[in-house]
């Protein structure tokens, strides 16, 4: 009985989402590179949400060991960019360092707390509230944007 109720769930799911996946929305091309004062920042990540709600599809990438990335949305094929609009950019990169705290436990050993994360670029462009990039995404392209990070843009 359990595995019959198991494949009615399945089929339900099946017939409401829909099996197999959904088919790539079309996406135009983006690319660029990310430098902190002139130099690449490599492992960062980068996001394009819509500057107005409804106005094309959120998309990220992560830059290389150069800085370059490509964008790719959610429903998009790999790589391939995301849909013309306007868009509001953020860039993170995080590392973990040691907190430099301590903890005791109940036995009177000494404990290290857990490290900490501190963001590798300045924060005003970690959020989409703070951050002063923008890019204009074309049918058609081209569409390559670099951002040169500065400490007080």
């Amino acid at each position: 009985m359990k595995h019959f109720f198991n494949f009615i769930v399945l089929v339900t799911v099946c017939t409401t989402l829909g099996c197999g996946g959904t088919k790539p929305i079309k996406t135009d091309y983006v690319e660029g590179k990310v430098t902190y004062k002139g130099a690449p920042v490599a492992n960062a990540s980068i996001n394009f949400s819509p500057a107005a709600e409804g106005q094309g599809n959120s998309a990220t990438g992560q830059t290389d060991d150069l800085g370059n990335y490509k964008l790719q949305t959610f429903l998009g094929a790999p790589g391939r960019g995301t849909t013309p609009g306007e868009y509001i950019v953020t860039i993170n990169k995080m590392e973990s360092v040691p907190s430099g705290k301590f903890t005791t436990d109940t036995d009177g050993n000494r404990h290290e707390v857990v490290e900490e994360t501190r963001s590798l670029v300045p924060n005003v462009y970690t959020s989409r509230t703070t951050s002063p990039l923008r890019a204009t995404v074309v049918g058609g392209g081209p569409n390559k944007f670099d951002f040169d990070l500065v400490d007080k843009p």
